[in-house]
């Protein structure tokens, strides 16, 4: 009887010490799942900036409350984007944001983002979409890189020319 006991007690042991490896090998990774749910208040939009952070901009993410919006061309979107953003250069802004107006009904914030540090172009569409009534809009400073860089979830695919009704080339010259 002793050693059906002893036995329990180190089965019981060894299951908590996995456990226990396996959350905290969860916690260090960067596309570990998530342990908790997004609260309301886990995030803090930024009121007196455009810009976001990108811990607060991966909440939203996660709670499925911002919509993320690319500032890029068409070819690098195609090239790879942050999963389920959805893409308005800022050249074809008239000829797309009414195509896309209504998915920015519901959400909590708006995140545009572009690549490099010195890219204006997240900060011009970021313009563009206050002009029009949005609001909460904010710059993702360098987005896709820090993004790319932290393993975050990302897709490939080109959506633009669906909504132009023509092809997005990536340079003048590949459209003659």
């Amino acid at each position: 009887m002793g050693r059906i006991r002893r036995t329990a007690a180190q089965s019981a042991l060894i299951i908590g010490m996995a456990v226990l490896l396996g959350v905290g090998v969860n916690l260090l990774r960067p596309d570990g799942l998530p342990m908790v749910q997004a609260q309301g208040d886990a995030v803090t939009l930024p009121g007196d900036s455009e810009e976001i952070a990108l811990k607060d901009a991966l909440m939203l993410y996660a709670s499925k409350r911002a919509l993320f919006v690319d500032a890029r061309s068409g070819f690098e979107f195609a090239d790879g984007h942050i999963q389920d953003a959805v893409n308005i250069p800022v050249d074809d802004f008239e000829a797309v944001y009414p195509k896309l107006a209504d998915k920015f009904q519901g959400k909590e914030a708006v995140i545009t983002y572009c690549d490099g540090e010195r890219c204006p172009l997240s900060t011009d569409l970021a313009r563009l979409l206050m002009d029009r009534g949005v609001r909460n809009v904010f710059v993702l400073k360098n987005g896709w890189t820090v993004w790319n860089n932290e393993r975050l979830p990302v897709e490939k695919g080109q959506r633009l020319e669906s909504l132009l009704g023509v092809r997005d080339n990536p340079c003048a010259e590949c459209a003659k």
